[in-house]
């Protein structure tokens, strides 16, 4: 059975960069490596997004618009379903092929983002958090927001900012190791590269 890094952080934190020197890294020293972003959609319930963006008047892409409907709120029942149906089928068989499985965010960032847009509401988030499969190494990048603005403006500042702080809520509630993010890629890579 492979083992699973997980690497997580706010949008601009330079996970996407982190994982190709670690995927390199680890191919180097002859291990198969196999790097997925799955674990940050959906599974089986994937169709059932376009039907929520209606019913939210959310664009076809992106982020879906913030909730305020207390119904819509019950939608984390259905992630934490679809997040064990999809660790169960797809992320055991590719952990059954590869030596080293690199997620590129994981369940716990797309969890940070159902209590950011309202689709989670406090009481669960950090309850069925600690119920969320956990991987063999969970990295945080770490990263101060004001920092994220010199490469990426995709959200407003308040997302960064907020983000940040559902991520310091949480790297408590779950074995993550944090990586200070805030030095050059090489310098972070270093880091990650001791703990590996």
């Amino acid at each position: 059975m492979g083992k699973l890094i997980s690497l997580s952080g706010i949008d601009g934190a330079g996970k996407s960069t982190q994982i190709n020197l670690i995927s390199k890294y680890l191919r180097n020293k002859g291990l198969s490596v196999y790097v997925t972003e799955s674990m940050f959609g959906y599974y089986l319930f994937k169709p059932f997004i376009k039907s929520l963006r209606r019913f939210t008047k959310s664009s076809t892409e992106g982020p879906v618009r913030r909730n305020n409907n207390p119904l819509y709120k019950l939608w984390f029942v259905l992630a934490f379903v679809d997040i064990w149906i999809s660790y169960s089928i797809k992320v055991k068989h590719l952990l059954s092929k590869y030596d080293v499985l690199i997620a590129d965010r994981y369940y716990t960032d797309l969890w940070a983002n159902l209590l950011y847009y309202g689709y989670c509401p406090k009481w669960a988030f950090e309850l069925f958090l600690l119920f969320l499969p956990t991987a063999d190494l969970s990295i945080w990048l770490s990263v101060e927001p004001k920092n994220v603005f010199k490469r990426e403006m995709e959200f407003d500042g308040n997302y960064y900012y907020s983000q940040q702080t559902i991520y310091e809520r949480f790297r408590n509630l779950r074995n993550y190791i944090t990586v200070d993010a805030n030095s050059s890629a090489e310098e972070v890579f270093n880091k990650i590269k001791k703990i590996i």
